[in-house]
């Protein structure tokens, strides 16, 4: 850098300005110090390397380019192939794997960069990944199958059955009709429209109960029909899986689907329930893809002619089975980082009068919009997707008012037992959900950030003078709102879960527990010094996932949590101690040792205990979950971000202040997380 002892002719350009003047977007005039910088009476800092744009015509031309989606940005990828190492092809968010279901049949799948998968691979990487040897890698889509394999996920990534269970049912296939004790019945549809009803209730709760009643006693003249017995088996066979009977799922489960081969163009959507539940993913997006298809072509997203003879209880039974099936489209790929196939751009009909469905519908127009304007859209920097971010809370926020009206209650209502329990944990799981993951790419910059700096140290030189090296508090905040939201979500779970039996039941609640403690592990892991905060509700997480049913997606989900914690450090796997049941809540005392010295685990060699990592703290007791001292911050504006600094002096970042080869002006949000790569070779 060459000092200037006067500014440079008017009208001239100059290569390069200070970083105080970068960050303002403000003209430098080139010298050191620069006019502004003596007017601010600011340190005026210049970068090392003077970076050069490459031309327009420089970069791939298209005959069609001007046709292009304004999302694609296919120019972007090839233009980090040219350059230096890139930062950016080191945050993978889109995932795939390839599955071998038979010799002639290969499968492959792919989840978006909202899914839990992202983020365990995030933490793969992280544990097995050395920056220092191996590679920036290239590419769109990061291969994932070391990484299902070290946390024996695969079976949850491709929903295959476990054949475990399989073996242990003797429910012979071969069965009659009436196979199903009639007591039994009556316990699975109790369940049932206790709980996941709430999520497409399609018809009222007697006409399950007058069609059980009319299954299993028939009259001469009145007897269900196929379609009928199909409606109320399938939700037989979703009330089963939360109990001892789970075996009878499968069993129903497939009796209906043969008896619905004739009616294969009628109804999916309550197979995506169940499939949702067993911990089928990819299974369960194929049903309610399937299911939004047939609503779509059967017109209830557009409402009856005003001439139409239907009565107005059949218009609003249209009403709610399309609501139901936007809300539980609309969030689930918003979960699994799928596309949805419902958009209101192509809706024309009233909200359904079921409260809760309505505020699930209000609810997932913000569901919508942080799937857009964070992950589906390109950002000028970090800081503008904060903003983003921050005004996508705000919208949240203004869901709890809808919540009291629809539940009588708002976020921190006392927990509710039975039925109005259950949708009180469906909404606060979701809302709580949305904003991790709205707020979780900040933690990932920074998980990343940090890494990178402990990196630099550990090199000759000792990192790069050019880049920022503290962080500022508008991202700490953000990062905040995604840790608190880990654990509102494992708080309200936990206590939820031993007051109520039913919402115990839900498998899919061990999905989010184990994203909001994988959120957690992540930050530990970039952060040892956070071991004394997140760890105990890690455990109190495991020990709410210990209560359910064993079995998969639950088995896996301990699995997975288990090795990631031998991987960062041998003491902190956890041990179960006596359940909820055997306790009292108000006194839960931990045992001294947490857990036992670590024995025979696979592929553990592999990984020696850093010693920069701290040692097992010692904890006396859980979380007191009763009375949490923890609370979101408030959002009292989405420009500043709370941190009482002005609009113009918030740092920003843009890839030469990280010295990372990328644009975020140039770049959508999945693209900046993405990366694709063979299987780690340290994996062994």
């Amino acid at each position: 850098m060459a000092d200037a002892s006067k500014p440079p002719t008017a009208g001239w350009r100059i290569p390069k300005a200070c970083q105080e003047c970068r960050k303002r977007k403000i003209r430098c005039n080139g010298v050191n110090p620069c006019k502004t910088c003596q007017q601010r009476n600011t340190p005026c800092v210049y970068r090392d390397v003077i970076r050069h744009r490459r031309k327009k015509h420089e970069y791939p031309h298209s005959d069609n380019e001007d046709k292009q989606p304004q999302r694609v940005s296919p120019p972007v990828t090839q233009s980090f192939k040219t350059g230096g190492p890139s930062m950016m092809l080191e945050f993978p968010n889109s995932v795939s794997a390839t599955h071998m279901a038979s010799p002639s049949c290969q499968m492959q799948l792919y989840y978006g960069p909202t899914s839990h998968f992202s983020l365990m691979q995030h933490t793969y990487r992280d544990l097995v990944s050395n920056p220092t040897i191996h590679p920036a890698p290239s590419g769109e889509v990061e291969e994932a199958s070391a990484g299902l394999d070290l946390f024996s996920f695969r079976r949850i990534f491709f929903g295959t059955p476990d054949t475990h269970e399989i073996g242990k049912s003797n429910i012979p296939s071969d069965i009659p009709m009436m196979f199903l004790p009639y007591e039994l019945a009556k316990l699975f549809l109790s369940r049932f429209l206790t709980h996941l009803y709430h999520m497409l209730p399609h018809r009222p709760k007697a006409y399950y109960e007058q069609c059980l009643e009319k299954l299993y006693n028939p009259s001469p003249t009145i007897h269900p029909d196929a379609l009928t017995q199909a409606i109320i088996l399938i939700s037989l066979a979703t009330g089963s899986l939360g109990t001892d009977h789970f075996a009878w799922g499968d069993v129903l489960f497939d009796r209906v689907k043969a008896s619905l081969v004739s009616y294969d163009d009628v109804s999916s959507s309550q197979y995506a329930n169940y499939q949702n539940e067993q911990g089928r993913p990819n299974s369960a997006f194929l049903y309610l893809g399937s299911a939004a298809r047939k609503a779509l072509s059967a017109g209830l997203h557009k409402d009856v002619p005003h001439e139409d003879t239907q009565d107005q209880e059949t218009i609003e039974e249209r009403r709610i089975t399309f609501w139901s099936l936007y809300s539980f489209e609309t969030w689930f790929c918003f979960h699994v980082g799928r596309p949805s196939s419902l958009s209101l751009r192509d809706v024309a009909i009233e909200y359904a009068k079921d409260p809760f469905i309505r505020l699930l519908t209000e609810f997932c127009k913000t569901v919508s919009r942080s799937g857009d304007e964070i992950y589906g859209q390109r950002h000028e920097s970090l800081l503008h997707m904060w903003r983003v971010a921050r005004s996508i809370a705000h919208d949240l926020r203004a869901h709890e008012v809808q919540m009291q009206q629809a539940l009588g209650f708002g976020l921190n209502g006392s927990i509710q037992t039975g039925s109005l329990g259950v949708r009180q944990t469906i909404f606060i799981t979701l809302y709580y959900h949305t904003l991790l993951l709205t707020f979780r790419p900040f933690l990932i910059f920074r998980g990343h950030w940090q890494r990178d700096m402990q990196t630099s140290l550990q090199q000759p030189g000792g990192g790069s003078a050019s880049r920022p090296t503290e962080m500022p508090t508008w991202l700490n905040e953000a990062c905040n709102h995604t840790l608190t939201a880990a654990r509102k979500t494992i708080h309200h779970l936990c206590e939820a879960s031993r007051s109520n039996d039913f919402v115990k039941q839900l498998r899919y609640h061990g999905y989010f527990l184990a994203s909001s403690t994988f959120t957690l592990i992540y930050d530990l892991l970039h952060d040892p010094t956070t071991a004394t905060t997140h760890l105990p509700w890690i455990y109190a997480s495991l020990q709410s996932l210990s209560t359910m049913r064993e079995g998969d997606p639950i088995k896996a989900t301990i699995s997975a949590i288990q090795t990631t914690l031998r991987k960062i450090n041998p003491s902190y796997e956890w041990s179960p101690y006596p359940k909820a049941e055997e306790y009292s809540s108000s006194n839960i005392q931990r045992p001294t040792s947490i857990s036992q010295a670590p024995g025979n685990h696979n592929n553990q060699s592999w990984v020696p205990p850093d010693p920069s990592l701290p040692q097992r703290p010692f904890f006396s007791q859980q979380p007191d979950l009763s009375t949490p001292q923890w609370n979101l911050p408030l959002l009292d504006g989405p420009e500043t971000g709370g941190s009482g600094a002005s609009n113009e002096d918030l740092l920003d970042f843009t890839q030469s202040d990280m010295g990372w080869n990328f644009d975020f002006s140039t770049m959508d949000l999945e693209a900046f997380f993405s990366t694709h790569q063979a299987a780690d070779s340290a994996f062994p």
